[in-house]
């Protein structure tokens, strides 16, 4: 199911410059019955259907958001917000210091949305080694950093 969610929410994308993400490839199975199990998925429900999805995991001693997709179907109703300030309520209540992710820098859905809700750009002066290898790992990946940014939001 959640990989059904993620390639609907991908299409947006088709209209971008970054058409070369609806490759099709979708979090695999075990990947996602992992993190389920480990309590870094949470999903969103409307009647009974789950709509939308969040995965966190680590990037160095950060937290971070690493996916966040609702059914378009489902879109713009405030899901995809829901599931955030939900994460970071629980990162706070956790002691997390800060949460990360990375982003589409020229995409109107993305960068705005999460500044909107308290994330910063990270200079690449300021970037961990962890952001670094992120960065790097997904160049390799063919994911160009020159429309893609680091972000912090400060919990503590």
């Amino acid at each position: 199911m959640l990989g059904i969610i993620e390639r609907a929410a991908d299409e947006r994308y088709r209209q971008t410059r970054h058409a070369a993400f609806l490759d099709g490839e979708t979090i695999p199975l075990e990947a996602a019955q992992r993190a389920v199990a480990a309590g870094r998925i949470t999903v969103a429900e409307v009647d009974g259907e789950v709509v939308g999805w969040l995965l966190v995991a680590r990037v160095g001693a950060e937290l971070c958001l690493g996916q966040v997709s609702v059914l378009p179907s489902h879109g713009r109703r405030g899901i995809g917000t829901a599931l955030l300030r939900d994460l970071i309520e629980h990162a706070r209540a956790a002691g997390e210091r800060t949460l990360v992710l990375n982003t589409q820098s020229d995409v109107a859905w993305n960068m705005p949305w999460y500044a909107r809700h308290g994330f910063v750009v990270v200079p690449e002066e300021r970037w961990s080694a962890e952001m670094r290898a992120v960065a790097e790992a997904q160049g390799a990946m063919g994911i160009d950093w020159n429309f893609r940014v680091h972000m912090r939001l400060t919990l503590a």
